[in-house]
C-alpha cells in the first residue's frame, strides 16, 4: 500500500510540474504556432473565435479595436519602452487589462492628481479598473508592453486604429477615430 501511495505521489508531482512549467514560450514561438491570423480589423458584433494571445503578441499598433459589440469592446495595445497609455478616467465603464508580454507599473486613484494605488505588472498579469477611477499604465521595461483591453461597454468607435500614441492623442483631442 505504501509503495502504491508513493508511486501515486510521484506520478502526480511529475504531472503537476509538467502542467505548470514556468518556462514561458517566446512571442515568436506562439505566433509561429498560430499562423491562422488573417487580418487585423474590427470584427464587429459578429461571432468571432481566435487566439487572443497570438493576436496580442503580433499587434504592431498603439491601439487596435479587434471586436466592438453593443456592450463590450476588445482592443489590442503596444506600449513602447518609457511610454504610457495616458492618464484617463472612464466614468461609465469598467475596464480589464491583460499583459501578454513586457512589464510596467499601473497607477489608479479617485482623483487625477492623487493616484494612491500602484502595482507592478508583467506577463500574465491582469488589471481590473473600476468605472470612475483615474488610471495609467507605464511601460518600465526595455521591450514593448503588449496587452489587450476589454471595455464594458465599448469605449472607442468601431474600427478604431491608432498607429502611435501621438495619433491616439490627436484623435482624442479632435474626437476623430480611424
Amino acid at each position: 500500500m505504501r509503495r502504491l501511495t508513493l508511486t501515486f505521489i510521484i506520478a502526480m508531482t511529475t504531472l503537476l510540474v509538467a502542467c505548470n512549467n514556468p518556462a514561458k514560450e517566446s512571442a515568436e514561438q506562439i505566433v509561429a504556432e498560430n499562423e491562422t491570423i488573417v487580418e487585423f480589423r474590427d470584427y464587429g458584433a459578429e461571432p468571432f473565435v481566435f487566439d487572443i494571445e497570438a493576436y496580442t503578441l503580433k499587434n504592431e499598433t498603439f491601439r487596435q479595436a479587434l471586436w466592438t459589440g453593443k456592450n463590450l469592446q476588445l482592443t489590442l495595445m503596444k506600449i513602447m519602452p518609457g511610454e504610457d497609455i495616458g492618464l484617463e478616467q472612464h466614468n461609465e465603464l469598467d475596464q480589464f487589462l491583460r499583459i501578454e508580454s513586457g512589464k510596467g507599473v499601473v497607477y489608479m486613484g479617485d482623483h487625477k492628481d492623487s493616484l494612491t494605488f500602484q502595482a507592478n505588472v508583467q506577463d500574465d498579469f491582469s488589471v481590473m479598473i473600476p468605472a470612475g477611477k483615474w488610471h495609467n499604465l507605464v511601460n518600465t521595461g526595455e521591450e514593448p508592453l503588449l496587452l489587450y483591453s476589454i471595455y464594458a461597454p465599448a469605449e472607442h468607435p468601431f474600427g478604431t486604429v491608432h498607429a502611435t500614441k501621438a495619433e491616439a492623442i490627436e484623435a482624442e483631442k479632435n474626437h476623430l477615430h480611424k
